[in-house]
C-alpha cells in the first residue's frame, strides 16, 4: 500500500464519485479507479458499494477511512516538521525554576530565545530546589535553575544571576547607622 493510495482513497470517499475525485486530484478517471481497485484487492474486500449514481463506504471502508485519515494527517505532519526543521531550531525545552528572580528572569531568557528560535517551545515547571534537582536528574526536566547551594554529582552548574540580600532593621536599633555588616 502506497500514500498515494490512501489520498486517492480519500478523495473518492469525500467526494462520492471517481469522476468528481480524479477531477480534483487531476488524474483521469480510469487509473484512479484501477488504483482503489488494487487497494481494495490489497486489503481483501470492498471498500465502496458502487451504484449507478454515485457511491458508498462499505462497514469496511468507514474502518479504513478513519485510519486513512490518520496516516494522511501523520503523513503531512511529518513532512511539515521536517521541512520546518530546516529553517531552524525546533521542539520543546522542559525547564524547572525556583521562587525568587527565577520567573522573571527566565521570561526573559526566553523571549529573547523565541525570538531567535520561534520553532522552539518552552514547558516551565516550578517548584523547590529538591523538586527542581531530582526532574532535571529524572529526566523530566532537560534544565533547572535554582539557588545555591546544592548537591552537585551528576550535575554541571553555571551561575547566572547574583541576587541581592538585604537586611531590614528598625531605624531605632544601634546596627541601622552602619554601612554594611559582616555576615561571617
Amino acid at each position: 500500500m502506497e500514500l498515494r493510495h490512501i489520498r486517492y482513497f480519500l478523495a473518492v470517499a469525500e467526494e462520492g464519485s471517481f469522476t468528481k475525485a480524479a477531477q480534483r486530484l487531476m488524474i483521469a478517471q480510469p487509473p484512479l479507479s484501477r488504483q482503489i481497485k488494487d487497494l481494495e484487492e490489497e486489503l481483501g474486500t470492498e471498500l465502496f458499494v458502487r451504484k449507478n449514481r454515485g457511491l458508498s463506504l462499505t462497514e469496511a471502508g468507514n474502518r479504513f477511512r478513519i485510519y486513512a485519515s490518520r496516516i494522511d494527517s501523520l503523513a503531512k505532519a511529518s513532512t511539515e516538521e521536517i521541512r520546518e526543521m530546516n529553517k531552524g531550531l525546533s521542539g520543546t525545552v522542559f525547564l524547572g525554576t525556583v521562587e525568587g528572580c527565577a520567573p522573571r528572569l527566565l521570561a526573559e531568557w526566553v523571549t529573547a530565545f523565541h525570538k531567535k528560535y520561534p520553532l522552539v517551545d518552552f514547558n516551565i515547571w516550578n517548584g523547590s530546589s529538591d523538586d527542581v534537582v531530582n526532574r532535571v536528574n529524572s529526566g523530566l526536566c532537560d534544565m533547572g535553575i535554582i539557588t545555591a547551594p546544592y548537591d552537585e554529582e551528576g550535575l554541571e552548574g553555571i551561575s547566572l544571576h547574583t541576587e541581592p540580600w538585604i537586611a531590614m532593621i528598625p531605624a531605632g536599633h544601634p546596627l541601622a547607622k552602619k554601612k554594611a555588616v559582616k555576615t561571617e
